[in-house]
């Protein structure tokens, strides 16, 4: 709302058009025929809808941003007074401009100013601009004429930055608002109704449903809806190099390894398609390291993991998805030597990726390489391979 004693209209009215019409009523009286009644007709016209956003701050001036209200209430105040525009409200021009992806900066084009009337339901947009230098300001102003789709009315002036400065700002509003209110005379027939400016979910969603009509009346089978989740199973072998403390008496280790992982459970929560590629996962298996030293016995080791992901597929590769990975959990084990044998449980974390390839629609393989950390009587790290087959559901 621009605060003044005057009404304005809502940015998005599209039913609200009595307020925008002014009824013109012109009585004929028939003297010759005393006993009929008074003819009364009535001719609609309906006032042009002005939208006004904000100037804009060409230089970003922060000692003057105070202009990019400042000038355009003072429009709506003038073009009021002429009785032939109805001034909207702006509070919707942000979400308008971010929705169908126009900057404020774009907005001095006649073109964009052009979409956005339409979109909100404006019959003119005032657009300007200004930038200062030292002690002063240049301000450039047009009216677009959005159902002619070119600029109306434009004009300019270099104001100083003093106290005199609004009376600058009315002359150049009293110049264009003639100009404007001569121009562009009251509608005859009510304005088009705002045009529905869809955010990108429901651009997808009504391509939907076109592509389904369409299929239905050619009686093609439709396409089948798109998974919500999917499923993955994967086993394989595994082969470790130890790259901590523990390489010397067992550098490698090798074993067998399963798990799964659900792809698409954030939709359970938010909408944004992009979200869908998180995935978690859960994964074991049995893995020893043979001694280096004949004092030591093998070691033995199960671990148990819960994982984190992002897929990122790469449809131009031919089935490539490359996967992010991050996982903790707990490593169990059993090794011995010359005093005996030991059972030890350990905490563990990991940081890799996965990159897969599909080989059928439910099929695929994968390798996950990682660096596990352990952290026991210090920290220990090992580089873990897993070359696995994977079945989706």
């Amino acid at each position: 709302m621009f605060g003044l004693s005057y009404a304005t209209e809502p940015a998005d009215a599209t039913d609200a058009l009595d307020a925008a019409a002014d009824v013109v009523v012109d009585k004929k009286f028939d003297s010759t025929k005393n006993d009929e009644a008074d003819t009364v007709d009535t001719h609609p016209i309906y006032n042009r809808r002005v939208l006004l956003p904000l100037f804009l701050n060409e230089q970003k001036n922060p000692d003057a941003e105070y202009l990019s209200l400042s000038i355009p209430e003072t429009f709506s105040k003038q073009l009021y007074r002429t009785g032939k525009f109805v001034i909207l409200n702006r509070d919707s021009v942000h979400r308008h401009l971010a929705t169908m992806n126009i900057n404020q900066g774009d907005l001095w084009q006649d073109e964009n100013c052009v979409r956005l009337g339409r979109a909100i339901g404006a019959d003119v947009v005032v657009v300007g601009r200004f930038q200062t230098e030292g002690e002063r300001a240049t301000i450039e102003a047009k009216a677009i004429d959005v159902r002619a789709g070119r600029m109306s009315v434009e004009d300019r002036e270099v104001i100083p930055t003093n106290t005199s400065m609004f009376d600058h700002i009315d002359r150049l509003v009293v110049r264009m608002s003639g100009p404007m209110a001569e121009k562009m005379q009251p509608l005859e027939t009510p304005p088009p109704p705002a045009e529905i400016v869809l955010t990108e979910e429901q651009v997808v969603a009504e391509v939907k449903k076109i592509e389904e009509k369409k299929a239905a009346e050619k009686g093609e089978a439709l396409p089948p809806p798109a998974k919500k989740f999917e499923f993955t199973v994967r086993a394989g072998g595994t082969f470790v190099v130890s790259l901590g403390y523990t390489k010397t008496v067992y550098p490698i280790g090798f074993g067998a390894m399963v798990g799964g992982e659900i792809l698409g459970l954030t939709s359970l929560f938010f909408k944004q398609d992009w979200l869908r590629s998180f995935e978690v996962g859960l994964f074991s298996g049995y893995l020893i390291y043979p001694p280096k030293h004949n004092s030591y016995g093998v070691l033995s080791q199960i671990p148990l993991h819960g994982s984190v992901g992002y897929r990122f597929d790469f449809a131009w590769f031919g089935g490539v998805a490359v996967t992010p990975l991050f996982s903790m959990g707990m490593d169990f084990g059993k090794f011995s030597n010359i005093n005996g044998a030991t059972a030890y449980r350990i905490f563990a974390w990991s940081a890799g990726g996965r990159a897969e390839y599909a080989i059928s629609e439910r099929w695929s393989t994968a390798l996950t390489t990682c660096v596990l950390f352990e952290y026991d009587q210090g920290l220990n790290y090992q580089w873990v391979n897993f070359l696995s087959a994977g079945v989706r559901w």
